[in-house]
């Protein structure tokens, strides 16, 4: 059987939400697994009390008008019945036809993030591509969670594969990469939600397009196919997308692998379109979040080590009033140097009105690097970091040429700051061939540096001969040496004995692999403390933290910081005549 992934609206969320993110209780039908409605993805789902009361909210809104014997009755379909909100004054939800609410846009199109701790190295890696893909082809962003009150935390909840529709705010909101949903497309879908869409075969349209089969679906799960009013949706002139990752496959939720739930009209040949795919996001998905975080008209997210690009037109003059934004994103630990290799704007006073401004991050409220018009080409610009944004506008009708720039990641550098994360060049992708970067850490005076790896995978060697990753105690090549490592085994975690650490990862020509990200961070023995980071015997410094310990013939009490002696309790003689105790 074939079950597909919930996304839940704000009338849900009353019945679902445990410990300040979204968790869906898990379903006990008897039936393991449910799926994000792809093709052949697998999942849990909720659990039976939350799912009676949804359903019961739903079924009281005009599901008992549907006919009970007719296999084929299509949902929602068929004339005189009653909407899903007939009459009752409940908020309808609003479909994968992007959200209609403002507030559940993300602001800026800006998406923080953190992984939870529960994922292997390679399920990171893939995590991250899923959200370049989103990057790559729209606006949105997605960032590291630092101090944003509003994020997405990539967990694993009972409910499989779910998430919250839209930015829900006030804190975290869960997206669940549950059992066999870690697959990239099942990844780009659930993010999808995230960034404010339903399905596509709930749009109010769609019975023009596909056919409901009701008897086809499993018992209690007739709501995932509930089609919305015309009011209630906001498809932002994008047509019926069969093409669509947000879109079911034929047999989701199906009572049987070779029953359909979903049947496409055929097309004028007289073929019914593959419905379901989750392989990458289609025109229509493009479009759509697109106009949705209405982004500019040109201009597009650049991702590769090295590339160029130009005002609309060059070099044979721009138009006026024209909106363009490249958001330049390279590898954690790169930055990146933009040359500008023509430049001729209309000049204005202060660059009042055709002007490029150059901005330190990834997006409009980064430090600006500069604002340039005229002909004059701009010194070399280097960012501090992996993201730049670039935005040009024009006003006049001025007949320039334009302007052209080319840009290049850099690995290495100097970096002082007291947390970050440092990955290979072209992470989560294979490392390029042929790299040399070395990294210089500092971090405020009177802490150490700590190292802490996620994912590690280098070209095996005996004596790391060929792709290595050299971590070493200081500020230069010639500072102790803290280990040279590769194959697939993650480091130890690794701690300094000043506030400075020096790494260089290197590659020869031939073999990539994934290669590694790691986080740094400043490192306070709280062991040295005078209260002996209040532990009654023994300070044990771990880290990012420390634990208690206690000497022999003692053990840890309750409090974990206290110590108390051990009894020794004589357990009798045993068969081979000896006195036996266990202390």
């Amino acid at each position: 059987v074939f079950w597909g992934d919930i996304a839940l609206d704000e009338e849900d969320l009353k019945m679902f939400q445990i410990d300040g993110t979204i968790e869906l209780s898990q379903q006990t039908h008897g039936r393991k697994g449910h799926t994000s409605g792809g093709l052949g993805e697998h999942y849990t789902h909720k659990k039976r009390g939350s799912l009676y009361l949804l359903l019961d909210r739903i079924r009281r809104l005009g599901f008992e008008s549907w006919p009970i014997n007719s296999s084929k009755d299509l949902l929602g379909s068929k004339p005189g019945s009653r909407s899903v909100n007939s009459g009752r004054g409940e908020k309808s939800r609003v479909p994968r036809a992007a959200t209609s609410r403002s507030e559940k846009i993300w602001p800026g199109g800006v998406i923080p993030y953190v992984i939870g701790g529960n994922f292997t190295g390679s399920q990171r890696a893939m995590l991250k591509q899923a959200m370049r893909h989103w990057e790559k082809q729209t606006c949105v962003t997605f960032i590291e969670k630092t101090d944003e009150e509003s994020y997405i935390v990539f967990t694993y909840r009972p409910c499989g594969c779910c998430s919250y529709v839209g930015r829900r705010g006030n804190g975290p909101q869960a997206i669940s990469i549950g059992k066999n949903c870690d697959k990239f497309g099942i990844v780009v879908h659930e993010l999808g939600h995230v960034i404010g869409f339903w399905h596509e075969h709930t749009r109010p349209d769609r019975d023009d397009h596909v056919t409901i089969i009701r008897d086809n679906i499993q018992p209690g799960q007739e709501y995932n196919f509930i089609k919305m009013e015309p009011g209630d949706v906001n498809s932002l002139g994008e047509p019926y997308d069969f093409d669509s990752i947000m879109h079911y496959a034929r047999n989701t939720f199906s009572r049987g692998m070779f029953l359909d739930t979903i049947l496409p009209s055929r097309d004028e040949n007289g073929v019914r379109p593959a419905i379901g795919q989750r392989t990458r996001l289609s025109k229509g998905d493009i479009s759509q979040a697109k106009k949705l975080y209405r982004c500019p008209a040109c201009g597009e997210t650049l991702q590769d080590s090295v590339g160029n690009f130009s005002s609309p037109g060059y070099p044979n003059g721009y138009p006026s009033y024209t909106h363009c934004v490249w958001r330049i994103s390279v590898t954690p630990g790169e930055k990146i140097v933009l040359n500008f290799t023509t430049m001729d704007l209309y000049k204005s006073s202060l660059c009042w009105y055709d002007y490029i401004e150059v901005r330190d991050g990834y997006w409009r409220k980064a430090p600006l690097l500069g604002r340039f018009c005229g002909d004059k080409i701009p010194e070399v610009l280097v960012s501090t970091d992996s993201r730049m944004w670039i935005e040009f506008r024009s006003s006049s009708n001025w007949v320039g040429k334009g302007f052209a720039a080319v840009y290049e990641a850099i690995c290495g550098g100097e970096i002082n700051k007291d947390s970050g994360q440092i990955q290979s060049p072209n992470y989560p992708d294979d490392y390029r061939p042929s790299k040399e970067c070395v990294w210089r850490i500092t971090v405020s005076e009177g802490y150490s540096v700590g190292l802490s790896f996620q994912v590690f995978e280098i070209e095996r060697h005996d004596n790391c001969a060929y792709d290595y990753l050299e971590v070493r105690d200081g500020l230069s090549e010639n500072s102790p040496l803290i280990g040279r490592f590769c194959g697939y085994d993650k480091p130890e975690d690794i701690r300094s004995t000043s506030n400075m650490l020096w790494m260089k990862f290197v590659s020869d020509g031939t073999v990539n692999k994934a290669g590694f990200a790691a986080n740094f961070f400043k490192e306070e023995d709280e062991c040295l403390k005078p209260d002996n980071g209040g532990c009654e015997q023994r300070c044990v410094n771990t880290l990012g933290s420390f634990k208690c310990a206690c000497d022999p013939g003692y053990e840890l009490a309750p409090d974990k910081k206290s110590c108390e002696g051990k009894s020794l309790c004589v357990l009798g003689a045993s068969f081979s005549g000896y006195i036996k105790a266990i202390i």
